[in-house]
């Protein structure tokens, strides 16, 4: 039954909640699978883009995990669980991978990566680098991350590693000042783009934004 700005207890655990606004227009629903909302968790009344932006991060997640089954569905939460290691919740974490792995925003795969799914290992794989390669630090590593998730979909050896080389080569960088490079511009271990000048639509993954 659809109620106005609270959650109800007393449902089934498989029900999920509407949300509906003074007028009775539902505006959202919310799952007990993506989110639990005690009743006194909300006021009387909450404003309804509150609601919505709920009820979308509740629809995103769970219409992420309805669409994988068997191992990609264990890869995925495998991937969810090692982000939340690092300190992300799991609203967080499901956002970043959604972007890293295209199944949410193209502003950087520009539809080269659409809805694929993590492979074992790879959120490690990413982190290691990171870490390990270029010694930054967990703090550091979050906020690279962060405002870059897309790393995640990146291929260690054949692009991070490439851009990392191309950083030494034809910018003349050393191994300490690469990392401090990597923590201002994250981005620039994906970018595999050089329009030198003759702008190509692509700025988002061009080497001209160095």
């Amino acid at each position: 039954m659809p109620v106005s700005g609270q959650c109800s207890t007393s449902a089934p655990v498989h029900a999920s909640v509407e949300f509906c606004n003074r007028s009775h227009k539902t505006i959202g629903r919310l799952s007990h699978r993506s989110l639990l909302i005690h009743h006194t968790s909300l006021p009387q009344w909450t404003r309804a883009g509150d609601i919505r932006r709920l009820a979308c991060r509740a629809a995103t997640t769970e219409a992420t995990e309805e669409e994988l089954v068997g191992e990609d569905a264990q890869r995925w939460r495998s991937s969810v669980q090692r982000l939340h290691e690092l300190g992300f919740d799991e609203e967080e974490a499901e956002k970043m991978l959604r972007k890293a792995f295209g199944w949410a925003g193209q502003g950087y795969w520009r539809k080269s990566k659409v809805k694929e799914i993590p492979s074992d290992g790879q959120v490690d794989s990413v982190v290691s680098f990171l870490t390990e390669d270029l010694r930054l630090k967990e703090a550091d590593v979050k906020k690279a991350i962060k405002n870059f998730p897309e790393v995640f979909g990146l291929d260690v050896e054949s692009q991070m590693k490439a851009n990392v080389e191309k950083l030494k080569k034809d910018w003349k960088m050393t191994d300490k000042v690469i990392p401090n490079v990597v923590k201002r511009q994250p981005q620039v271990l994906g970018y595999n783009v050089d329009c030198e000048g003759n702008c190509m639509g692509e700025c988002n993954r061009c080497w001209i934004r160095l």
